[in-house]
């Protein structure tokens, strides 16, 4: 690539050909594969015509996954320049194609992980997920990782400075904290702009909300009906064939999630692997019965995520927008990195979660009241540090092993004079 952006007069359809030569020979070469992607931008060849070639290559041999990654490279490329109609169409065709690969070769990996591309891509055509303006701040969810270059908040018609942070300190992040220091007397109207296109968001109780979040029907579910009959045979002709069943769940969530949740959670105890599918689809499953009951004139603040034996948050901002959290009875131990996103949160529970440090809890800046109740702490250094970092009002530490410590409460109450503390 270096030497030919060099060269004073190149010869890219010859280049071309040698790209067509080398995948001949070895059709799997990845770092072809790349190199052909660059060149045919050099050549000037369409994503339509270089379509073909990737279909070719794929009917030549199924198990082919760098072709199937290149074609799902080209397909973004399409549907960039394509209406929601002919983005539907190909989706339908490519589905069927993969179909075709997958009771070809059950066991190979590479039609699978395109179907799974396939069922997740381009799913929603809004960029903006969801978004809150409360007083002075503004927490911003994104459907793709977008920089605060394309981010816009527009008051009045007035476009205001504002001090964003991502998530995770990024440059591109979906999830963007903001401040703002104008309070203006009477607001209008309220917008949020991503890459041009700007979101009117809607007053409710001093808040102001963008919500894009409920499941729409599918555009073609029979398809996907036939598939997912298709896919459960196969469960019976070969049932430890994992992507099968991996499969029907995508297609189960992607038709009615609602509807057919119990199957999908039966399915998730046949994979080695569900815990943590089985997590993300259960607080998605939550969420979206929250969503179905409000009402048009409601915004619920508090969630109850207790006892549903989770093992992890699946890094689901949507939980950022709630102020308070049940997360009491599972099994988070291993997932208190995941809490880092609940920076709107100020009611947190944790009771019964096998807790036995606090070493990776993260700093939630306006978290007030936290439950730890029966876990097993046993660390007052790092509890003591906990409290450093946040303006606790409360605190119950009731059944954990700390509590025996003598001393406690003095260092506690040390530490924060204002606390309500629990340890008895």
């Amino acid at each position: 690539m270096w030497i030919m952006n060099h060269l004073e007069d190149c010869d890219w359809k010859r280049e071309l050909m040698l790209c067509s030569k080398c995948l001949n020979l070895d059709e799997r070469n990845f770092h072809c594969w790349n190199y052909r992607e660059f060149v045919v931008q050099k050549a000037g060849v369409s994503p339509e015509e270089e379509f073909q070639f990737a279909t070719s290559k794929i009917l030549n041999n199924f198990s082919n996954y760098s072709s199937w990654h290149y074609r799902s490279r080209l397909l973004s490329k399409m549907f960039r320049n394509s209406d929601q109609r002919d983005i539907d169409e190909k989706k339908k065709n490519e589905l069927e194609l993969v179909m075709n690969a997958t009771f070809t070769d059950p066991s190979d990996s590479s039609a699978w992980f395109y179907q799974r591309w396939l069922l997740d891509a381009h799913e929603s055509s809004s960029t903006l997920s969801q978004a809150l303006v409360k007083d002075t701040n503004v927490i911003l969810l994104a459907n793709k990782n977008v920089s605060t270059e394309s981010i816009y908040l527009q008051i009045n018609t007035e476009n205001e400075n504002v001090q964003w942070k991502s998530w995770q300190e990024t440059k591109f992040s979906k999830l963007w904290f903001g401040i703002f220091k104008k309070q203006l007397p009477e607001i209008k109207n309220i917008h949020i702009g991503i890459e041009g296109t700007f979101y009117p968001l809607l007053h409710f109780n001093q808040k102001w909300i963008y919500r894009k979040r409920k499941y729409k029907s599918c555009y073609n579910e029979d398809q996907l009906l036939e598939q997912l009959s298709s896919y459960k045979q196969l469960v019976e002709m070969e049932p430890n064939n994992k992507w099968a069943h991996l499969t029907a769940i995508l297609l189960m969530r992607k038709i009615d999630f609602i509807k057919f949740y119990e199957d999908i959670l039966t399915n998730l105890h046949v994979l080695i692997f569900c815990f943590n599918f089985r997590s993300k689809y259960v607080i998605e499953y939550k969420l979206s019965e929250l969503w179905d009951i409000e009402g048009d004139q409601d915004v619920k603040s508090e969630i109850d995520l207790s006892g549903l034996n989770l093992t992890t948050l699946s890094n689901n901002e949507h939980l950022n927008f709630f102020e308070e959290i049940n997360l009491g009875a599972n099994f988070l131990s291993n997932s208190l990195h995941q809490l880092s996103f609940l920076q709107n949160c100020k009611k947190l529970s944790l009771s019964s979660n096998e807790l036995d440090s606090l070493e990776k809890f993260p700093t939630l800046q306006n978290l007030e009241i936290l439950s730890l109740r029966n876990n097993k702490l046993n660390n007052v250094e790092e509890i003591l540090q906990l409290l450093i970092r946040h303006k606790l009002k409360l605190l119950d530490l009731r059944e954990n092993p700390v509590c025996n410590t003598k001393g406690l409460q003095a260092a506690i109450i040390q530490s924060n004079t204002d606390l309500q503390l629990y340890i008895e």
